[in-house]
């Protein structure tokens, strides 16, 4: 990805402590999750226990939780995470500075393959690789403290033989021993992408895009998927999520010689947590009449803003995500308002929480790739006119096309 704030989906009030999820109302859901998350630790000879060498200080370690949802926002699994303190790793003797490297998938990448895939009607499956990190042999020697929750009281730590999540160097070596892998299969890593993979043979094609542990395969036809699903199960435990329904926390949905995109659960969850949810929705995302600069408001202009409290750097990183997966209608007013994210005016805070309400009236809006009757023959909106992506809306009542990215 190209910036920082793509995650797979928000806060959500989740317990930041061991003792916070064990006391809470999900305490038995979430250890049982600790319970499953050691076992498969364990299982991937992770650490052996040992005695801290004088010399040595330990790193310590930490619960990370996650609940996990289906493209409707409904719970599916309640996921814990140990992870390494990466921050108590001293340089030079638990990880080397030039070892530390990762690539992250850019979203152009998957825009672009899905756009092919939709042209070409290529099939589409999802992955997911159970522990990935811990695929990755370490080379240093750390020592870290057991887990909060499972001491055994011997006062003993855990030799790390594997790259858990949070070490410095966790991401490159899991990502070195995947290129390995794949690169022994017989596919190219695109150069402009190193989370891009590509092999072909004669007319049968075969793309893979990685973020992280999940993998999207692109391939001509079915029977090569099934392939590539045997060829990585013979590396990794696989676990096979059949035609992808959310991807980096955008909905899909496939169709012959179509692929639609869209966010509504993520734009329903951001109306919610900035308390938004009962604004009355607006139909343009800016308006023309106000001039976004840096002067001075009028003496009767509020001065402070509902949003403060959530910061603004925080509001426009949310709006990027959305204008750079689904929704570039909105890139520019975005990309306008966070000329000013050093020092915004109450002006500036009004202009964001406008996005917000014209984002609560067209959250049913797709990105959609690909050509069908049901677009060609769509009413296109007069009301204004843009360049670039393809927006369809999905909305039963409302069937408006329009052309995005800038306005004419």
């Amino acid at each position: 990805m190209e910036t920082v704030f793509l995650t797979k989906g928000t806060k959500d009030d989740l317990p930041l402590s061991y003792d916070e999820a064990i006391l809470g109302e999900e305490g038995n859901q979430w250890k049982q999750a600790m319970d499953e998350e050691m076992e498969n630790l364990k299982t991937m000879g992770t650490w052996v226990r040992t005695n801290l060498p004088k010399e040595r200080a330990v790193v310590g370690c930490k619960w990370v939780y996650l609940r996990k949802r289906d493209e409707y926002g409904t719970i599916t699994k309640y996921k814990a995470r140990l992870v390494a303190e990466g921050f108590s790793q001293k340089p030079g003797t638990d990880y080397s500075d030039n070892g530390t490297f990762a690539p992250v998938m850019r979203f152009k990448t998957l825009q672009t393959m899905l756009a092919h895939s939709a042209i070409n009607n290529w099939k589409l499956r999802q992955f997911d690789i159970k522990g990935a990190y811990l695929h990755g042999e370490l080379k240093e020697e750390i020592y870290m403290a057991q887990a909060p929750g499972y001491n055994d009281g011997t006062g003993q730590v855990y030799l790390l033989k594997r790259a858990l999540y949070g070490l410095k160097q966790a991401g490159n070596v899991w990502n070195t021993k995947l290129n390995n892998v794949l690169i022994g299969l017989g596919y190219t890593q695109l150069k402009s992408d190193y989370c891009c993979y590509i092999r072909s043979n004669g007319n049968d094609m075969a793309i893979l895009l990685i973020w992280v542990d999940d993998f999207i395969s692109i391939t001509s036809n079915d029977k090569l998927n099934d392939q590539i699903e045997k060829e990585l199960k013979s590396h990794f435990e696989v676990k096979s999520l059949g035609q992808p329904s959310l991807i980096i926390g955008v909905k899909i949905r496939q169709g012959d010689h179509i692929i639609k995109l869209s966010q509504t659960h993520y734009i329903d969850k951001l109306l919610s947590k900035y308390g938004l949810q009962d604004a009355n929705p607006l139909s343009t995302p800016m308006d023309p009449t106000i001039k976004l600069d840096n002067q001075e408001e009028a003496p009767d202009e509020e001065k402070t803003s509902s949003l403060s409290k959530f910061g603004y750097a925080n509001l426009i990183g949310s709006l990027m995500y959305l204008a750079i997966a689904t929704r570039p209608d909105i890139t520019y007013s975005v990309n306008k308002l966070a000329q000013y994210t050093s020092a915004p005016k109450p002006k500036h805070w009004t202009a964001v929480k406008r996005i917000f309400w014209y984002l609560k009236g067209t959250k049913y809006l797709e990105l959609v790739y690909g050509e069908t009757p049901e677009l060609l023959n769509s009413r296109i909106n007069s009301t204004a006119m843009w360049i670039g992506h393809l927006i369809w809306t999905g909305s039963p009542s409302v069937d408006t096309l329009s052309l995005s990215q800038g306005e004419l």
